[in-house]
C-alpha cells in the first residue's frame, strides 16, 4: 500500500494519488490511514437530522454540492452528491466513490475541502494561504482573489524559497510556538504563469479539474519543496496594485483575527458548526503570536523580486 506524508501526517493510502506526494518516512508509523471504496447505495442515506452544513451553491441535481453531517460524536460525513462521501474519524479518512469514472475527483475533494475539515478537527487551523520556507521559517501569502497570490508563491518558488503549501496552509499553536506543516509537493498554474516560470521542460500537464484551467505541475519542475514542520515567521495578506511601491504593514490585533478568521478555508462551512468557539480562539491566539501584515505593492512582474526582498527584509528586521 502507498506511504505517502500529507500534510505533516504519515499517512498509509491504499490508492496511489495523482497528484504528486512527498515519500513517507520508512522509519515513522502511519498517523492516518486513507482507503477509497465503492458506493454502496443502500448505505448513502445521509443522516439529515444532524447536518451541520449545507452549501447555497447546487449542483445539476438541484441538490447542495456540499454537505457536512455529524454521524456520531467521532466521525463526521463530507458528501458531495453523486461524486462521493468522505468520512472524517480521528487517524482515518474513508471515501465511497459514487461512479469509478470519477476516480480524477478523489484527488482534488481529499486535497482541498476533505483534508482542511480534518485538518480543523485534529486541531490545526486550515488558512487559504500559500507558504513557502524563508530561511528557518515558513512565511504564509494570503489574499482576496486578483490579489496575486498564485503567482507571488510560483515566483518565490522559482526565485529559489521552498516551497511548503500551494493553497492551505495548515497551522497550529501550542503555549505560543505557531508552525506551519507541509502539504504536498504540487502547484496549480495557469498556461501564462506555466510559460512564465516553468521554462525548457517540454512537458505537458493534467488540469488539476477539468471544470478550471489551472494545471498540475509537481513543484520538482518549478524549484524544491520543504517537508517542515517550519515556525511561522509571518503571515502577509496580498494587495496588488494600490501602492507604487512595496508597503509592509503590521495589523491591529482585532483586525489581525478578523483576517485570519476571512482567510479560513473552510470558515463559511465550520462556523455553524461546535467548532466555532475554539476556532475564533485558535485564530485570536494566532494572531498574538505571529505577526499578520498587509503587503501592498505594484502591479507588474517587474516588482515581483522587489517583494521576494521586502519580506526577506521584514523577517530579517523582527531577529
Amino acid at each position: 500500500m502507498p506511504r505517502l506524508r500529507l500534510f505533516g501526517f504519515e499517512t498509509l493510502a491504499d490508492m496511489d494519488l495523482a497528484t504528486p506526494m512527498a515519500e513517507s518516512s520508512p522509519s515513522a508509523g502511519p498517523e492516518l490511514s486513507f482507503s477509497c471504496l465503492p458506493a454502496d447505495p443502500a448505505k448513502m442515506q445521509a443522516p439529515t437530522d444532524n447536518a451541520l452544513y449545507l452549501s447555497n451553491s447546487l449542483n445539476g441535481s438541484g441538490d447542495p454540492s456540499v454537505q457536512l453531517f455529524e454521524v456520531n460524536e467521532s466521525t463526521w460525513l463530507m458528501r458531495f452528491p453523486g461524486i462521493a462521501d468522505f468520512y472524517l474519524m480521528s487517524g482515518e479518512i474513508e471515501c465511497r466513490l459514487v461512479d469509478p469514472r470519477l476516480a480524477f475527483m478523489v484527488d482534488v475533494l481529499l486535497l482541498g475541502h476533505v483534508m482542511a475539515c480534518y485538518l480543523e478537527r485534529q486541531g490545526i487551523l486550515a488558512l487559504h494561504a500559500g507558504a513557502l520556507a524563508v530561511g528557518h521559517r515558513a512565511v504564509l501569502l494570503a489574499g482576496q482573489r486578483g490579489a496575486g497570490k498564485s503567482t507571488m508563491v510560483t515566483s518565490m518558488v522559482a526565485a529559489g524559497f521552498s516551497l511548503m503549501a500551494d493553497d492551505i496552509a495548515a497551522v497550529e499553536e501550542n503555549t505560543g510556538v505557531v508552525i506551519c506543516r507541509s502539504a504536498f509537493p504540487q502547484v496549480k498554474l495557469t498556461p501564462e504563469q506555466l510559460g512564465r516560470f516553468v521554462k525548457g521542460k517540454g512537458r505537458s500537464y493534467p488540469r488539476f479539474h477539468p471544470g478550471f484551467p489551472k494545471l498540475s505541475v509537481p513543484v520538482a519542475d518549478l524549484g524544491n519543496f520543504d517537508l517542515g514542520p517550519r515556525p511561522v515567521g509571518a503571515i502577509y495578506l496580498l494587495e496588488r496594485g494600490h501602492e507604487e511601491s512595496v508597503v509592509i504593514e503590521t495589523l491591529p490585533p482585532a483586525r489581525a483575527v478578523a483576517e485570519l478568521a476571512r482567510h479560513s478555508f473552510l470558515g463559511h462551512v465550520l462556523e455553524a458548526t461546535p467548532m466555532l468557539r475554539d476556532r475564533f480562539a485558535h485564530l485570536a491566539r494566532l494572531a498574538s503570536a505571529v505577526p499578520v501584515k498587509r503587503l501592498g505593492y505594484p502591479d507588474g512582474f517587474c516588482h515581483l523580486a522587489d517583494v521576494h526582498a521586502a519580506i526577506e527584509n521584514d523577517l530579517e528586521a523582527k531577529e
